[in-house]
C-alpha cells in the first residue's frame, strides 16, 4: 500500500508540473496569419496590417496589443505612450485630450466588454465593441481587427 501511495503521489506531481508548464503558453496570440490595427480619430485614420509571424515573442514583457505596438514602433511606423500597466494615452494622432480618452475596440468576441458600460464604434461600415481587457491582455489572432480611438467622458 505504501509503494502504491508513492506511485500515485509521483504521478500527481508529474501531472501538476506538466500542466503548469503548459499554462504559461500564451493562447491569446496566434503565430501565423495577420491582424489589422486601425488608428481612428475624427477625420484621421491609419491602418496597419501586421504579419503575426514577425511579432517578437522573445520579449515576454510585451504581450497582446502592446506587442503589436512595440513591433510597429520598432519599424518606425508609430509612436505611442503607455504607463506601466499598459494604459495607452497616445498612439500617433489618437491621444487623450480635453475629456476624450484613448479607448480600445475589437471584433474578437472573447475580448468584448460585457458590462453595462459596453459600447461600440463603427469604422468603414463594420461595428467594433470596446475591449473588456487591457492592451496587454488583448487577443491577437489571425484575422482580428483592433481599433484604437477615443471616447468622451
Amino acid at each position: 500500500m505504501k509503494k502504491f501511495s508513492k506511485i500515485i503521489v509521483a504521478i500527481l506531481l508529474v501531472s501538476i508540473l506538466a500542466v503548469s508548464l503548459f499554462a504559461c503558453i500564451d493562447t491569446n496570440q496566434d503565430k501565423e496569419g495577420s491582424m489589422t490595427l486601425v488608428l481612428y480619430e475624427g477625420d484621421y485614420s491609419q491602418e496597419f496590417t501586421v504579419n503575426l509571424k514577425e511579432l517578437d515573442d522573445s520579449n515576454q514583457s510585451s504581450t497582446g496589443l502592446i506587442a503589436v505596438l512595440d513591433f510597429l514602433k520598432d519599424k518606425g511606423l508609430i509612436t505611442y505612450t503607455a504607463d506601466a500597466t499598459g494604459m495607452l494615452s497616445q498612439v500617433n494622432e489618437v491621444k487623450n485630450h480635453d475629456n476624450h480618452y484613448v479607448y480600445l475596440y475589437t471584433d474578437l468576441e472573447k475580448d468584448f466588454d460585457l458590462t453595462e458600460y459596453s459600447c461600440t464604434i463603427e469604422y468603414k461600415g463594420k461595428v467594433y465593441h470596446n475591449s473588456g481587457v487591457g492592451a496587454k491582455d488583448m487577443s491577437i489572432v489571425d484575422g482580428c481587427t483592433i481599433v484604437i480611438s477615443t471616447i468622451a467622458f
